[in-house]
């Protein structure tokens, strides 16, 4: 299972200009609304503030993984984002986010969630990666710092 599977030229942005969370996700989940207009808007801003309700999904070191299971997603999408300066996330360390991987997943697959959420985690916290993720300047160079990061360590 390998991040770069799921990442989508059209559903990165560098540069996201949210001052806020709720800003922030809602440029990003925009991105996924334009690319798969079967999703439901609705549900899905529900469901991520929701989750964000019972913990933020700030997990450190200026990383965030918002992310909500919906009926509407038939398969994991994923929405990558670069701040251009630090957002309030309410994250576990209280620094503030830069770096957003936005995720939403098909609402009956809780496993396959749990497995996702855990390698993205596992994956965002290499300082060598998140380095190069940050001097990015493009989707296509996101997806190809991804690809390299993996073919090095889960092939």
């Amino acid at each position: 299972m390998l991040i770069s599977d799921y990442l989508d030229p059209s559903c990165i942005r560098v540069g996201v200009k949210g001052d806020t969370k709720e800003e922030v996700l809602k440029e990003l989940v925009e991105l996924q609304f334009e690319a798969h207009p079967e999703i439901d808007r609705g549900e899905t801003m529900d469901s991520l503030y929701e989750r964000e309700k019972l913990l933020s999904t700030g997990i450190g070191e200026g990383i965030a993984i918002p992310h909500a299971r919906i009926e509407s997603c038939s398969e994991i999408l994923v929405s990558f984002g670069l701040l251009e300066t630090g957002v309030e996330f309410n994250s576990l360390d209280r620094k503030p986010v830069r770096l957003v991987l936005l995720i939403l997943f098909p609402k009956e697959k809780v496993n396959l969630q749990l497995r996702f959420l855990a390698r993205v985690s596992r994956v965002l916290h290499n300082s060598d990666l998140l380095e190069k993720l940050y001097d990015c300047t493009g989707s296509e160079e996101i997806i190809e710092v991804f690809k390299q990061y993996e073919e090095k360590h889960f092939h």
